[in-house]
């Protein structure tokens, strides 16, 4: 399987991409608007609230990209960033976090390192240069940064696993400290010009500490005692982390959800989902169609490792099914398609509306994009995140026609070559 990741990566990097506007949705939120300079006084001037972006292939392609590319350009000078990514080879990013660790800003980092835990340089180029650069830091006394190539899982344990959490923390951008960003972007130029994917940033305290609980137990590369999975909530968040050994209906994070959201017909939920599947993806599935015949309503984008049990589970019941992988017409990029993760959902109880939105690396399954793996997913629970999130998930939804045949979005993409989720 690691071969043949390394295979496909290599075919799809080296991309260069041309820049494109932000998203005016961001106009509100000084961190959206602020330029991208490199002096002190801009970074002392500059703040961040939250923000909500996703990558979108076909309009606004690097998006994700270029949001944490200003995220970096203010990250100060003895400040930390800490990256916990399945990949990193995007060229927006690479030089931004370059140019941070040249002026003083520690880089500590955990990727997927295949079965033998070593840096991969046809997955991760920019990963292998991270390295590099603090290794040559190292070498003349500076301390303060490190890179871990994980064996398969950080937290887990052999076999098809793999490290696939998608998480930058800042310890202080601009005037602001503990920052957070969470979601399903895998930093690459493939990713971008092919992929769907949202990244949420919350300046949240707790959850940057949470997250750091965790970042530091990876770090160590081998299944800590018990089941791995960890929960953590506070004032309208909370999360959850993979993997989970071993993973039930009765200790599924999903499930948990689910069971919190009344089957009603005030009910309204949107998933878009990349790999949906296994006995886990089952479960799921026949727990939403039980709640769309209870009258809730259901919205699925059908990403390429959906099963096709579960699109007939949810279907049946009644759900609206939307095609999440088609054509372009373009040959170099024949394909889009959602990589995403996510789910919203507004439900009513006791009379009051309710409004959530979770986004994440984790795919609904067993296997190695799913609960054997590692994964990090937030739940936020305000309109803010429920509307934003519906708002970047239009375009998918928009897409017609809804076919929903077999998809398969990569040049050598085959079942026989493992879980598609751990390939982009």
């Amino acid at each position: 399987m690691a071969a043949t990741v390394v295979a496909l990566l290599v075919l799809l990097g080296g991309t260069t991409l041309p820049s494109a506007s932000g998203d005016p949705a961001d106009a509100a939120d000084p961190a959206a608007v602020a330029r991208d300079g490199d002096d002190v006084g801009e970074r002392r001037a500059f703040s961040v609230n939250r923000l909500m972006s996703m990558n979108d292939p076909t309009r606004n392609r690097g998006q994700v990209a270029r949001q944490l590319r200003t995220l970096i350009k203010h990250t100060p000078r003895g400040a930390t960033i800490s990256i916990m990514s399945f990949y990193m080879a995007s060229s927006i990013t690479w030089p931004a976090l370059k140019a941070a660790y040249q002026r003083g800003v520690d880089i500590r980092a955990i990727f997927y390192g295949g079965p033998e835990g070593k840096p991969l340089s046809g997955v991760s180029s920019g990963g292998v240069k991270l390295t590099q650069l603090i290794r040559e830091g190292r070498s003349r006394g500076r301390r303060g940064s490190w890179v871990v190539w994980t064996t398969n899982a950080a937290r887990g344990k052999a076999g098809k696993t793999t490290m696939h959490a998608k998480v930058w923390q800042f310890s202080k951008v601009g005037t602001t400290r503990k920052v957070t960003m969470i979601g399903s972007y895998n930093n690459s130029d493939a990713a971008d010009a092919r992929a769907y994917s949202a990244m949420v940033t919350v300046a949240l305290p707790r959850v940057y500490d949470e997250v750091q609980k965790v970042f530091l137990q990876s770090r160590k590369d081998r299944k800590p005692p018990g089941n791995p999975q960890r929960r953590a909530s506070g004032d309208g968040w909370d999360l959850y982390f993979m993997p989970s050994l071993p993973i039930t209906k009765e200790n599924d994070p999903v499930m948990d959800r689910l069971r919190a959201i009344p089957a009603a017909p005030e009910t309204r939920m949107v998933v878009s989902m990349y790999s949906w599947q296994g006995r886990r993806g089952a479960w799921i599935a026949r727990k939403l169609a039980a709640m769309v015949r209870a009258g809730s309503k259901l919205r699925v984008v059908v990403g390429p490792d959906v099963d096709r049990s579960v699109v007939r589970t949810v279907r049946r019941a009644g759900a609206k099914m939307e095609d999440g992988c088609w054509k372009t017409g373009n040959r170099k990029r024949p394909y889009a398609y959602t990589h995403d993760k996510e789910m919203t959902a507004t439900w009513v109880k006791d009379g009051e509306t309710h409004y959530a939105a979770w986004l994440g690396s984790d795919d609904w399954g067993n296997g190695g994009g799913g609960s054997q793996s590692d994964q990090v997913t937030i739940g936020l629970y305000n309109e803010w995140a429920f509307t934003r999130l519906n708002k970047l998930l239009a375009p998918q939804i928009a897409h017609e026609p809804d076919r929903l045949s077999p998809c398969h979005p990569l040049p050598s993409l085959r079942r026989s070559a493992g879980p598609p989720s751990l390939l982009e």
